[in-house]
């Protein structure tokens, strides 16, 4: 339903549009989209890309120059020590940019890692700036990067004051909470598609940590599953673990 203003509740969009209905989910998330740039976004013209699990993306193609958007999967930014060892600084989920606005790589140093299999929609650039110039969306991609800026001062607090509990409950609350609100799990209690090593490179913890702090939580009745399936079990106190107080 379209209301008088001429927006569209971003709820409403997501049985409009098929491929690209995460990104329309997540830009309204950020204000109201018009009916106009909504149906925009569903029209875009894309090239898709599939990527295969434990990939490395150094460059994404430039020629011709695309703004890239994950379709589906599950990725991540992340930056890689002389020695090997991988620090995970952004999950990418459906719907996220991969090399502009809140999620461009920091030059030569940060890239793009496949955690499962992904599917990535490559826009015209010429074609989404265009997009852009819309004074409703320009107002929302400005929203999002500001929030991008906000999440990440957040995550630098987690990892500096947090001991290895704390850490990983925050990036647990956080991670279940996005993808909740972005519609991409049900509830914050489904299973979760991270492994033990993604929150390992992610905390600066060890897989052995990890591995030993998740099993306290089960214990604890904080999560839930077994093997390698994880769950949430009790959100409020996943959040008093991990600290959040914003």
């Amino acid at each position: 339903m379209v209301g008088t203003t001429g927006m569209i509740p971003f709820e409403t969009t997501v049985l409009k549009r098929g491929p690209l209905s995460p990104l329309i989910v997540k830009l309204g998330l950020y204000g109201q989209l018009s009916d106009h740039d909504v149906d925009t976004i569903g029209d875009l013209r894309y090239t898709a890309i599939d990527y295969r699990r434990n990939q490395r993306i150094t460059t994404l193609s430039v020629i011709p120059p695309c703004v890239y958007v994950m379709v589906s999967g599950l990725a991540c930014l992340s930056v890689l020590a002389s020695d090997g060892r991988r620090q995970i600084t952004r999950f990418l989920l459906p719907g996220d940019f991969c090399n502009v606005f809140d999620a461009e790589p920091i030059g030569s140093i940060e890239g793009i890692d496949i955690l499962a299999p992904t599917r990535m929609a490559a826009v015209p650039a010429g074609v989404f700036h265009q997009l852009g110039a819309s004074p409703t969306m320009h107002d929302v991609l400005m929203a999002l990067v500001t929030n991008a800026t906000a999440a990440a001062r957040k995550t630098i607090g987690s990892l500096g004051l947090g001991n290895a509990r704390g850490r990983i409950a925050f990036l647990l609350y956080e991670f279940a909470q996005t993808m909740v609100v972005r519609g991409l799990i049900g509830a914050p209690t489904d299973p979760l598609p991270l492994r033990q090593d993604h929150i390992a490179d992610a905390t600066g913890l060890t897989n052995v940590h990890v591995n030993r702090m998740i099993a306290q939580l089960r214990r604890d009745r904080i999560l839930s599953g077994s093997g390698k399936v994880l769950e949430i079990a009790d959100m409020t106190g996943l959040r008093s673990i991990a600290g959040i107080k914003w």
